[in-house]
């Protein structure tokens, strides 16, 4: 499983929402992610540019703004500088800090407290829901769309208790029988006019002797 997340961010960035969505900023405090200081570090994110930065119960103000093309400024202490996008959704905000492509990272505060708390995490939280989930769809839409393909052909394999190592070819069933099926359909429909003209014909001559 690929957890790198040097790796991962550029994988899952078009599965990713952008950062024009800032409702969704707006709706979660984020906690920054960093692996050398353990203390929580709060963003929260106002819907007047105002952002407040809350540590063991201080808080900074600073002030972001959204400038298109998926670019946050953030302005603290009179230094701004600008973060390009990486990765964003209800859950995580991956965010550029420089030109050789490190990032940042900030999780939703609920998420955090239930243990989404680490880099490692977020690599197997990003694999697991986002690279994972369409690895299989992939292969879903894949089957399906081979079974909806031998439908329209005229030919279907059926499966039976989910075998996908049994194949059941209809049209070989029906259209394609055997001689020895063909003689015993025969034999079945004359054995049955036999007996029914012998119990015919024992009818008749019992009507006759009474």
């Amino acid at each position: 499983m690929e957890t790198n997340l040097s790796v991962l961010i550029p994988r899952v960035s078009k599965l990713s929402q952008k950062f024009d969505n800032t409702s969704l900023i707006l709706s979660h405090h984020w906690v920054l992610i960093d692996e050398i200081n353990s203390k929580k570090k709060l963003y929260i994110f106002r819907k007047n540019k105002e952002l407040l930065i809350s540590k063991d119960g201080k808080v900074d103000t600073a002030s972001w703004r959204y400038l298109g093309k998926n670019t946050l400024l953030i302005e603290q202490e009179k230094v701004k500088k600008l973060y390009k996008h990486g990765f964003f959704d209800q859950n995580l905000i991956a965010i550029k800090t420089d030109v050789e492509g490190n990032y940042s990272f900030f999780v939703n505060e609920e998420k955090f407290n239930l243990g989404l708390n680490s880099e490692n995490k977020i690599g197997k939280y990003l694999y697991s829901k986002y690279l994972n989930n369409n690895i299989k769809n992939k292969v879903t839409r894949r089957k399906r769309k081979s079974i909806s393909n031998k439908k329209n052909s005229g030919f279907y394999n059926y499966n039976f208790n989910y075998n996908y190592n049994y194949e059941y070819n209809v049209l070989d069933k029906i259209n394609n029988k055997s001689a020895i099926r063909k003689f015993k359909i025969f034999l079945i429909n004359f054995l049955l006019v036999f007996f029914v003209s012998v119990f015919v014909l024992l009818f008749l001559q019992y009507e006759r002797l009474f």
